[in-house]
């Protein structure tokens, strides 16, 4: 009996024991720690869709896009609930909003509040916070007093208009300039959607001379020289202001022009009606009203044309610049034709537009060519590439280009100074954007 009294084995075992039950304890405690860090992740999540939800929606009063549609059957409070639902967070009781994920769960409250700020951080402007929360009891936390824990996060996104939106938009691909190209657009820029690495690329550096603000969804390459400096890489995209036109004239029927074709003879160039180019036209002379084209035109040689016009390219017809004319067009201003009243208003200002595919060689302005236009040439499905010693230049008014991509290559000018801010003929687009700031 002595020697059991004096007996140690299992001392350390039983010390052992005792030690485990608060370090057990820390690890469980650290274990529901860990569970609202990762419900604050999600919680973050939600308010970023909320925030950026209701900026989207927001756009649309204060400046839509034209062509673009923007759906404001619901206002910004609702589209950033309806956001942060989709996320599985919603205000008790309100669940029923579209795609919504949120599961009513007992003794589990959430909060989600959206708001419009005129300033954030002491500087003005147009913004959207979305606050989104969840109350939820504590377990083992109430040991250490704790009855319910408040998990919350926030997020702010800000709504901006481009100071200087693009004269020139790569609305899918790249901006590329190379050779002695020179760029002269100081009030409206140059813009690439693209997220490549080299979304904006400068090869070569003798020569290039590009005065632009340039903004890109990707990044800047160079192989020399400075260029990317004056870039703004990693933007939001800016929304193809006409993707509504190539919609509709995609879809256009030779049966819609009201000879029920395409005529082979030049008496069909009356406004609105449609021409079988057959690889063989060469415009010149003095253009006035909306052409049709569903053949390859040719402008060769030297010839002048002149005039007030809106040239469009369907149906695998394309336009190809070569030689030195001499082109003074502008754009119509109330085009015509067999679409729609909504379309008709969005060509306003259309100078050119192709549908050619990006599997053929996309539309080539060549030689020494000079160019005055003053409206948007819209490529979308191929890219645009000047060359040679071609020059454009608006002698008033803006000339816009919007093409699947752009390359400016050997010695081509591009003057767009003439460009203004506004909403007259030499206004450039005004493009918002949203960005999350918080």
């Amino acid at each position: 009996m002595r020697d059991m009294l004096h007996c140690r084995r299992g001392s350390a075992a039983f010390a052992t024991v005792l030690a485990l039950i608060p370090l057990i304890g820390m690890m469980a405690l650290g274990g529901e720690a860990g569970s609202w860090y990762a419900i604050q992740q999600r919680a973050q999540g939600a308010a970023d869709a909320a925030a950026y939800s209701g900026a989207l929606r927001m756009v649309c009063d204060i400046a839509q896009q034209p062509g673009v549609t923007c759906n404001n059957s619901q206002t910004y409070d609702y589209r950033g609930k309806q956001a942060a639902a989709q996320n599985t967070f919603c205000n008790s009781g309100d669940t029923s909003y579209p795609g919504s994920k949120c599961v009513p769960v007992s003794g589990i409250t959430q909060s989600v509040q959206i708001a419009s700020l005129t300033s954030w951080n002491g500087t003005a402007g147009t913004y959207v916070q979305a606050t989104v929360s969840q109350q939820q009891p504590a377990r083992l936390a109430q040991l250490l007093g704790m009855s319910t824990v408040n998990i919350a996060a926030t997020a702010v996104a800000k709504l901006d208009s481009l100071s200087k939106p693009p004269c020139v938009l790569a609305i899918t691909s790249t901006v590329t300039f190379q050779g002695a190209a020179t760029v002269n657009s100081p009030t409206c820029g140059i813009s690439s959607n693209s997220p490549a690495s080299n979304a904006i690329g400068f090869i070569g550096n003798a020569g290039l001379t590009v005065n632009a603000p340039s903004y890109t969804v990707g990044g800047c390459s160079q192989t020399g020289g400075s260029q990317c400096t004056g870039v703004q890489t990693y933007q939001q995209p800016i929304p193809d202001p006409l993707s509504a036109v190539a919609t509709a004239i995609g879809a256009l029927k030779l049966s819609a022009f009201s000879k029920g074709a395409c005529s082979s003879t030049p008496t069909s160039y009356e406004t609105g009606s449609c021409y079988n180019a057959g690889n063989s036209v060469s415009l010149s002379g003095t253009l006035s009203g909306t052409y049709y084209f569903t053949g390859n035109v040719k402008i060769n040689g030297s010839p002048t044309i002149t005039g007030t016009a809106t040239l469009i390219f369907f149906g695998g017809g394309s336009l190809t610049i070569t030689g030195n004319p001499t082109i003074k067009l502008t754009a119509m201003a109330s085009p015509a034709g067999p679409l729609s009243a909504t379309v008709l208003a969005l060509m306003r200002k259309l100078l050119i537009y192709d549908d050619e595919a990006y599997s053929s060689k996309g539309v080539n302005i060549s030689g020494t060519s000079a160019s005055y236009f003053d409206g948007t040439v819209y490529i979308p499905n191929a890219p645009v590439t000047y060359g040679g010693n071609s020059s454009g230049a608006p002698s008033s008014g803006c000339y816009q280009v919007i093409a699947y991509a752009v390359s400016f290559t050997g010695s081509t000018t591009l003057d767009n100074s003439g460009c203004v801010g506004g909403t007259g003929s030499a206004a450039e687009p005004n493009v918002q954007t949203v960005r999350l700031v918080q």
